[in-house]
């Protein structure tokens, strides 16, 4: 029982040590509007993209800054590409891709190093972005 107890404490420490958390003050994107990007989907072959800007003075950047402060913690490296997402938010240093079960951010952070991180979410924590 007790090698069990320290294989199961191992495994959640090493669980523990892949989790990233998102340093949000060191993030470039806090000073500058955000670009909005919804994929609607059509009936035809073709999928439209409807864009907009977030000034960085408006309330949904706000609600924006306040659900990564709330979830800065309890990201997983990610090598992996990705297709085009529902809903996402860019701007030159910064990207968030909002998927149906998941999100994927990508910066620059302070020592000019690309990050980019999944953390599972649902697309209906978003909803405040919708227009």
């Amino acid at each position: 029982m007790k090698r069990l107890l320290f294989l199961l404490n191992v495994i959640f420490i090493v669980f523990q040590s892949c989790m990233q958390s998102v340093d949000i003050k060191g993030l470039n994107f806090l000073n500058s509007d955000l670009t909005i990007n919804y994929l609607m989907k059509s009936s035809s072959e073709l999928d439209s993209i409807s864009t907009r800007i977030i000034s960085k003075d408006s309330k949904e950047f706000k609600k924006f800054y306040d659900w990564l402060a709330k979830n800065s913690k309890g990201w997983e490296n990610s090598y992996t590409s990705f297709a085009k997402p529902p809903i996402s938010l860019t701007n030159n240093d910064f990207r968030l891709l909002v998927f149906k079960n998941f999100v994927v951010i990508g910066y620059t952070d302070k020592n000019q190093n690309s990050v980019q991180l999944t953390k599972k979410t649902t697309i209906n924590e978003f909803e405040f972005l919708n227009k």
